[in-house]
């Protein structure tokens, strides 16, 4: 009998000490579910707080340009001092990028596309256009941005009543606000928009052979400016070329 008793007492205190286990492991679990909704929620937190601004390329940037300069005129009965007033226009799309996102100023962009322009040099006129090959950065070209345009066209003026071929090198501003996005800390990068307007001003040298019974061909350097780059919003990052 004392031993039934024993045994008894025996198996009660092995259940007490299996429910005291189980209730320690039950809160145990409750407080760590607790801790990681805590953080969760500071998490979820920190993501509506903090704003990321990205600058992602358009899928497409265009802008245009007023033209204004002087050169000279060679070969031919033609030669002397000339003035140049021109309009143009481009649209270039992205070819290829190089470098990393920590790089200032983003990685190394490289774009392409078509431009088309109409100039006079007062004494007559000529439309052309070609293709282009552009190099900035994706953020901010702070070294500026440059290209390099190709192509030929028709006209008559200084070189004669006959097509012509073009090269022109560019460097300067170029400011697409367009680029400019925000997003949350945990949202993902922003996709590109599919157009965006870029703004600017630079300086251009063009050399332009005519392709008639004699040869004959112009030098000119001047500048050229998409208006609205000085007109307001006025910043900072504007006149630096930061797309952002």
């Amino acid at each position: 009998m004392a031993w039934s008793d024993s045994g008894a007492d025996g198996v009660r205190r092995r259940a007490r000490l299996c429910a005291a286990l189980l209730g320690l492991l039950v809160v145990g679990r409750a407080r760590a579910a607790g801790a990681q909704e805590g953080g969760a929620s500071r998490a979820r937190g920190a993501c509506i707080r903090l704003a990321v601004i990205d600058s992602t390329p358009a899928v497409a940037e265009w802008s245009w340009w007023l033209a204004g300069g002087g050169g000279a005129a060679f070969g031919g009965a033609s030669e002397g001092g000339l003035g140049v007033l021109g309009v143009g226009s481009e649209m270039t799309t992205g070819l290829a990028s190089f470098g990393s996102g920590a790089m200032y100023g983003g990685p190394v962009e490289l774009r392409w596309g078509p431009w088309f322009g109409a100039f006079t040099d007062l004494e007559g006129a000529r439309g052309e256009g070609g293709l282009l090959l552009s190099v900035g950065q994706v953020r901010h070209a702070r070294w500026g941005t440059y290209a390099l345009r190709l192509g030929g066209g028709l006209g008559d003026d200084r070189l004669g009543l006959a097509p012509h071929l073009a090269m022109t090198l560019t460097g300067g501003v170029r400011s697409v606000a367009g680029r400019t996005s925000e997003r949350g800390a945990c949202d993902p990068p922003a996709a590109p928009v599919p157009s965006a307007f870029a703004s600017g001003l630079r300086l251009f040298g063009t050399a332009r052979a005519g392709l008639g019974d004699e040869p004959e061909w112009q030098l000119t350097f001047g500048i050229e400016l998409e208006p609205t780059f000085l007109l307001p919003p006025h910043s900072l990052s504007k006149w630096i070329g930061a797309h952002r």
